[in-house]
């Protein structure tokens, strides 16, 4: 009785799935916005850079029309703003893991209060640092 039943529920999954083929699978995901609207920012940004070198260029032959002849003045980038600039991405990073670490750990715990609470008749007794807790369960 038992496999008849369970071959029934099969046959009745499988007939939904072939008759909708649509209910089967995800529908294809469009990615062209995301592509496109980084193609753009790129095109920005290289645009905006080309303008600040140029104008750069432009003031250095101005001075050097002028007589100016020192060194070339400083843009404000360096080896060190280069290092700083790593340093604070790497810093940034860190922080993001952090708490996607800290957020897992909720998660986790959250779930695991429930399913031994509601699932399972359990009474909490204690909570850890972390939200684990210990408890009580009914034997059955």
């Amino acid at each position: 009785m038992k496999n008849l039943l369970t071959a029934f529920a099969f046959a009745a999954v499988t007939a939904v799935v072939v008759s909708n083929p649509a209910a089967a699978q995800a529908p294809p995901m469009n990615m062209s916005w995301a592509f496109n609207s980084q193609a753009q920012l790129q095109a920005r940004g290289d645009a905006f850079a080309r303008t600040m070198a140029m104008q750069y260029y432009n003031y250095m032959r101005q001075l050097r029309a002028s007589g100016y002849t020192g060194p070339s003045l400083a843009t404000g980038f360096n080896a060190q703003t280069l290092q700083q600039s790593g340093q604070a991405l790497n810093a940034a990073t860190q922080a993001y893991i952090q708490g996607s670490t800290v957020n897992r750990n909720i998660t986790s715990n959250a779930i695991g209060d429930y399913d031994m609470r509601a699932i399972r008749g359990c009474t909490k007794y204690y909570t850890g640092a972390q939200g684990a807790g210990y408890y009580g369960c009914p034997s059955n």
